[in-house]
């Protein structure tokens, strides 16, 4: 099962690192806080780079693929974009996020506009494409 959720991700089942500190969850992994076991930086190793822990790593662990996850563009009650797309028609609003969320994650939003909550897929920009 972890080897179809790495497929997935695009991870390598094999690629982990050990963390050189304590690594909270939401923490990056950096070359800086981690480092391979046989201290030999190889390409499956930098797909983890980058990517954010999902629970807490101490000192000496290792930190598998199926440990992280994609960055959080998107925080709980950040003021976001909301971008209504229907053809040539593109409405624009500010938005409150209920929720956490990383490129084409979804995310409750509130509508500050209309005061409803509305469902939208995060994009690359920070902003959200909602349907």
């Amino acid at each position: 099962m972890i080897s179809l959720i790495c497929l997935a991700l695009g991870l390598s089942v094999d690629a982990s690192l050990t963390a050189n500190e304590v690594l909270r969850a939401g923490s990056v992994i950096t070359q800086e806080n981690s480092s391979p076991a046989d201290d030999v930086w190889q390409d499956q190793h930098a797909e983890l780079l980058g990517r954010e822990v999902s629970r807490t790593i101490y000192a000496g662990q290792p930190i598998a693929a199926k440990d992280t996850r994609a960055p959080r563009l998107v925080k709980r009650n950040q003021l976001v974009t909301l971008k209504y797309v229907k053809g040539p028609l593109e409405i624009t609003l500010t938005g409150r996020a209920l929720g956490e969320a990383g490129v084409n994650e979804s995310v409750p939003v509130l509508n500050l506009e209309s005061r409803q909550t509305v469902e939208g897929i995060v994009q690359a920009g920070g902003w959200i494409w909602v349907n």
